[in-house]
């Protein structure tokens, strides 16, 4: 693959450190707008966050309106109230403020403020990126949580109603105007949280390692994104203030998802059928069936190598079985399940998390290809 051609493409500008999110009123200030839309969750809300920001940008003359209504799975019906309320207030630009929920659905919301719809005219999988023009309102994303990335990235994972499917949307004009990366906003994160979003930005970085598309600046950037949060998940479970733990799981959680232009696989599909048919927390499902699906992988001799090469990385061997072991201590270190039963999965509906699965946008970029059955004999496995 070294011969073939390729494009590769990075992060927008971002702006990291304690403190960070106030300067981003200057930043906005200096660009003329007064009017913006804050889009975050009733979670969000609860915490305070953003109201104090709303009350940072009216003293310096931005008036803000708030949008709260995102489900932890967001769907179409959030992206269209959001727009709604974006056009009717006369935003110029968004905020989008929380975790992967929020920012990817301020991301849609970015697109239909300039976009007609209906939403599914922009699916990936059937080439709606070609319809998506560079002429959306600036955004500026502010995560409150380590584990989607969806801060760097320049696609939005949105459940369509009609279809009751995850649906891509993806285009490099989504991608956020400048990423603000606060380790102060992550404190207030509960412990089980911390753990799951945690658990979701290392399994970024290492299902993007693991795929077999050349792109030596991605791997690298996985690897660091995997030894970050390997390192310092644990330290910010253990403290909850110790803002250098929670500053690098913020950069780990960015990295897996630039990471993560090269694809990522399996893990990710099956943690999507759990997000929409149990209302699976994603960093929850991902961290269950994580070690099955590494195992399964191990037929590709490309991951096993891979694997093999974290050794010294995760403190063990470099050899493959030993790095999954040591993943799996860690997954219990850090309290998350390595098996399916409290998802009240019944084993009658197996085949339909398989057939969800399959048809995945993730699927296709597995190391291994996935065929009829491997799905539901994964899944037994953890029931």
């Amino acid at each position: 693959m070294p011969t073939k051609r390729h494009t590769y493409s990075y992060p927008t500008r971002i702006e990291y450190g304690p403190g960070a999110v106030n300067d981003l009123v200057a930043i906005v200030q200096q660009a003329g707008y007064k009017r913006g839309l804050l889009v975050t969750d009733e979670g969000i809300m609860k915490v305070g966050s953003p109201e104090k920001i709303s009350s940072n940008f009216k003293a310096a003359g931005i008036e803000i309106t708030t949008f709260s209504d995102v489900k932890s799975n967001p769907t179409d019906d959030n992206a269209y109230a959001g727009t709604k309320i974006y056009k009717e207030s006369k935003s110029e630009f968004i905020l989008g403020l929380g975790g992967g929920s929020p920012i990817d659905t301020a991301k849609v919301v970015k697109c239909l403020a300039t976009h007609d719809g209906p939403l599914e005219k922009y699916d990936d999988m059937k080439g709606g990126d070609k319809f998506i023009q560079n002429n959306m309102p600036p955004f500026y994303a502010i995560p409150t949580t380590a584990g989607t990335g969806s801060e760097v990235g320049r696609s939005s994972v949105i459940t369509i109603k009609s279809t009751n499917k995850k649906t891509i949307i993806f285009s490099p004009f989504l991608m956020p105007t400048i990423a603000v990366l606060d380790p102060e906003l992550t404190v207030s994160m509960p412990r089980k949280l911390t753990a799951a979003t945690g658990v979701d930005a290392f399994v970024h970085n290492l299902e993007a390692y693991i795929i077999d598309v050349f792109h030596p600046f991605a791997d690298g950037i996985a690897k660091e994104g995997i030894l970050r949060s390997f390192k310092n998940l644990p330290l910010a479970l253990e403290n909850g203030n110790d803002i250098s733990a929670r500053g690098e799981m913020l950069m780990a959680s960015a990295m897996g998802a630039t990471a993560f232009q090269k694809g990522l696989g399996l893990n990710h599909s099956i943690a999507h059928a759990l997000g929409v048919l149990y209302d699976a927390h994603h960093g929850l499902a991902n961290a269950a069936v994580l070690v099955e699906v590494l195992k399964y992988n191990l037929a590709d001799n490309h991951v096993k190598e891979k694997l093999a090469s974290l050794g010294s990385l995760l403190d063990t061997n470099n050899d493959a079985d030993a790095v999954i072991e040591a993943i799996e201590k860690w997954l219990h270190l850090v309290d998350m399940p390595t098996d399916l039963k409290g998802f009240g999965i019944r084993e009658n509906e197996i085949q339909q998390i398989e057939d969800y699965s399959v048809e995945d946008p993730c699927c296709p970029s597995n190391p291994r290809k996935v065929d009829k059955g491997d799905v539901v004999r994964i899944l037994k496995k953890l029931l």
